[in-house]
């Protein structure tokens, strides 16, 4: 393991890296948490801030296609939506959907996308497996 690739990654990268990470273990947290407490709630508005966070700087990263978007930017765009629905459906009391909404965020924006960045070539997967 070497902490090399990330360090020489543009900011964009570290940023979207810090905050995917921070927001995965908030968001672990917030899950394993009892629910609508104070803490759950200022952690979920953390949780928020991070994902936010995690989608604008996405938007930079350009490596797969390099200077264009590539499939992996749906989720720049599905995370603020499913974020602004979860805290729609919380100010309504629809906790059913408040949860359906963070947790599809949570899998999809962060575990599903975090698999992808292990692929061969990608800056995680060196950092975790050289090369």
């Amino acid at each position: 393991m070497t902490l090399a690739p990330l360090l020489a990654a543009s900011p964009a990268i570290q940023l979207h890296v810090a905050s995917t990470l921070s927001a995965l273990v908030l968001g672990t947290i917030v899950l394993l948490r009892p629910k609508g407490t104070g803490p759950h709630k200022a952690m979920g508005w953390g949780f928020i801030l991070l994902m936010l966070v995690a989608s604008g700087s996405s938007l930079f990263i350009r490596e797969i296609f390099p200077g264009s978007f590539s499939p992996i930017h749906i989720l720049s765009i599905t995370t603020p939506v499913g974020m602004a629905a979860a805290i729609y459906a919380a100010r309504r009391g629809n906790f059913y959907w408040h949860r359906r909404a963070m947790l599809l965020t949570y899998w999809s924006g962060l575990i599903l996308a975090g698999v992808f960045t292990l692929l061969p070539g990608r800056i995680l997967g060196r950092v975790l497996f050289g090369g």
